[in-house]
């Protein structure tokens, strides 16, 4: 079955792009009911106003933002980091590209081909990275890039060095980039148009608020009123509640996408697996495990959930995994050799 490991991320995908639209026409509905307000006396002005710059500017900014980093991403990533892109119509010409160079676009052309990718992706290398790694990028199957740094390509054989740019290929046929620019995109349009104006109100009015039913029902409480003072008291934390709500809502965000970022590893080794073998993608991992890693501190939190490996201590512990947007290699192996998502 085409794309097979695909078909979880595409109700991630409906759903991240329903909510996005919600959030993106909440805002745009404020900015109309802001504008009619202007013309409804002094106070309806100033929330007219309220709704327009708090909401209806932010929610626009917020939109434009997430498109221009959803369809430029590609380009994004070439201009912001020293990447050498290997264009495959001129990959023959004598002098331009060096044999290694020319081999990496072969196999990447090859293995898309192979998986039913509709258009090979963009081939690029990451330049002065002695790191092995490797990543993609992109906003669709048609429009994408896979990245291998020049550590990678120094420090595993050809073989591994395939299975790797197979796994990246696999982040794209399985929609892997698509669904974490939405989770990504749902997060910040969550903060930015719901929750910055709710606290601009509950903090510079709800507090004087909160503090006086405080101190009322702690005088309450004094003279043994225990109704009033207990009914004040439950105000306050519901004010508490609700300036944390934000805080508590992007914890539960960002172990979501944690977990759809380890997710979606054993689903891209397994398409890894598939184009190759098993044995080269295990030899692959086992090989970037031994080896030394110092990720480069420019867009460090960014680039944690695009790369094929990151930095992870051995821990222990119940929920020390909740920290990490990959699983660890043995796990990773241990899928592999079983076979649990080459089914």
């Amino acid at each position: 079955m085409k794309f097979k490991n695909a078909h979880g991320n595409l109700a991630v995908i409906a759903i991240m792009t329903l909510f996005c639209l919600s959030v993106f026409s909440y805002g745009i509905y404020a900015s109309y009911y802001g504008l009619l307000l202007f013309q409804q006396g002094a106070l309806n002005f100033i929330i007219g106003l309220f709704f327009l710059v708090c909401i209806g500017i932010p929610s626009i900014y917020w939109g434009i933002s997430t498109s221009y980093r959803y369809f430029a991403a590609v380009l994004s990533c070439i201009n912001q980091r020293k990447i050498r892109v290997i264009r495959p119509l001129l990959v023959h010409e004598n002098g331009l590209y060096s044999d290694t160079e020319k081999w990496l676009c072969t196999v990447v052309q090859e293995l898309s081909q192979a998986e039913g990718l509709p258009k090979t992706p963009v081939v690029g290398i990451e330049l002065c990275d002695d790191n092995p790694n490797a990543y993609a990028v992109g906003a669709t199957r048609s429009y994408a890039m896979v990245v291998a740094t020049t550590g990678l390509i120094k420090q595993l054989n050809q073989k591994e060095v395939a299975a790797v740019m197979a796994h990246e290929l696999g982040h794209i046929a399985n929609l892997d980039t698509m669904a974490k620019t939405l989770l990504s995109a749902a997060l910040d349009g969550v903060m930015l148009i719901l929750f910055k104006p709710i606290l601009l109100i509950v903090w510079h009015f709800g507090r004087f608020v909160a503090l006086l039913m405080l101190v009322a029902g702690l005088i309450y409480g004094l003279f043994g009123n225990w109704q009033h003072a207990t009914v004040l008291l439950v105000g306050v934390l519901v004010w508490i509640l609700i300036m944390m709500l934000p805080t508590i809502t992007q914890f539960l965000v960002t172990l979501l996408t944690f977990w759809h970022s380890r997710w979606r590893e054993y689903h891209a080794d397994a398409v890894a697996a598939r184009l190759t073998s098993v044995d080269d993608m295990v030899s692959a991992l086992a090989t970037l495990d031994r080896l030394p890693f110092q990720p480069p501190k420019q867009n460090r939190e960014q680039m944690a959930t695009l790369w094929i490996r990151v930095a992870m201590k051995d821990e222990t512990g119940i929920f020390h995994w909740l920290k990490h947007t990959h699983p660890p290699i043995y796990k990773r192996i241990e899928a592999l050799r079983r076979g649990l998502y080459l089914r």
